[in-house]
C-alpha cells in the first residue's frame, strides 16, 4: 500500500492520477497528454514530480514531432464583459 501524501497547500489527501497538463511556454501554449500527476481530492492542486517537468522541458526544447496539432480559440474576458 502506497503511503498517503498530503497536499501542502490544503492538507488534502493526494491521488495519483493520469491527466492532460497545458504548458505555458512565452507565447505559446504546449498540451502533455497521459501525465502521472499527484492530484489533491480537496483543492484540485496538481503536482507533477521533478521527472515529469524535466521530461516536458526537453520535449518542448527539442521540438520533436508532435502526435497532433489543436487550434485553440482565445478571449478576452474583459472585452466580453465590458459588451
Amino acid at each position: 500500500m502506497e503511503p498517503i501524501a498530503i497536499c501542502a497547500e490544503c492538507g488534502g489527501t493526494l491521488e495519483k492520477r493520469t491527466i492532460t497538463h497545458t504548458q505555458p511556454w512565452g507565447d505559446r501554449l504546449y498540451r502533455f497528454e497521459d501525465v502521472t500527476a499527484l492530484v489533491c481530492l480537496q483543492c484540485g492542486h496538481i503536482w507533477l514530480s521533478a521527472e515529469t517537468t524535466q521530461a516536458m522541458d526537453e520535449i518542448i526544447r527539442t521540438q520533436p514531432p508532435p502526435r497532433k496539432y489543436e487550434q485553440v480559440p482565445v478571449f478576452s474576458l474583459a472585452a466580453a464583459i465590458r459588451e
